[in-house]
């Protein structure tokens, strides 16, 4: 039976969204699922998004309920707001960009250009420790874009904050607070930090200690991306 990928997520309940891997065209029922089903360039971006997703979220591990959440958020606010072919193809395109740092060798696309772009390269988790890191659901957006900077390796006698986005002004901004790096983030921010020369953005929100300084939002997801 042939089956055309139509849609990379579905949700399936309002607790716990739950991940499919393709749609049967010819269940098709929302307007944007039509046009993908009858469009075979676009079948084929969803097919190669679908293939993304599954390669990104193995390389996040630890990470999976954030990078769920935020391919959701782009399957409501940026897909399915779509109203023609071609804006729903610069979708696929720029979504397949952004995860194509993430892909192992055998998923990577390597017969088209993707538009450049910032690449996602880790989301660090949000706090499992809500006495320490209360949920903060009024928490503005912050996005800054800089260097990524490792001060235990840079001072270690004397760091502050651990892992810091250091933008063009020289202000710094605590990625993640020490009690609460762990897991594989531990391992994969020392990595990033490495690349001397690259640009980080990161996205999260924002928070407020007594200094006052502004730092990520240690109860929210921050999601750090790599520009090309």
């Amino acid at each position: 039976m042939h089956r055309e990928i139509c849609a990379v997520l579905a949700l399936l309940s309002a607790a716990d969204a739950a991940i499919a891997a393709s749609f049967d065209c010819r269940k098709a029922q929302s307007r944007v699922e039509k046009t993908i089903c009858a469009d075979a360039k676009l079948s084929e971006l969803d097919d190669l998004l679908g293939r993304y997703y599954e390669g990104a979220r193995m390389a996040l591990q630890g990470s999976e309920a954030c990078f769920k959440a935020d391919q959701v958020r782009w399957l409501r606010s940026v897909r399915d707001g779509c109203g023609d072919g071609a804006c729903l193809s610069t979708a696929y395109l720029n979504r397949l960009g952004e995860l194509h740092a993430l892909q192992p060798g055998v998923s990577a696309i390597k017969y088209m250009d993707l538009p450049p772009g910032p690449r996602l390269v880790w989301i660090i988790p949000a706090a499992l420790d809500n006495v320490a890191a209360p949920p903060n659901p009024k928490a503005k957006p912050l996005e800054v874009t800089g260097s990524l900077i490792d001060e235990m390796a840079e001072n270690p006698a004397d760091f502050k904050d651990g892992f810091v986005i250091r933008a063009k002004d020289g202000t710094t901004y605590p990625l993640v607070q020490l009690m609460f790096l762990d897991g594989p983030t531990a391992s994969v921010l020392p990595s990033l930090a490495k690349q001397k020369e690259a640009r980080f953005v990161a996205r999260g929100h924002a928070a407020r200690d007594e200094r006052p300084r502004t730092y990520f939002e240690p109860s929210r997801c921050v999601f750090i991306y790599r520009e090309t």
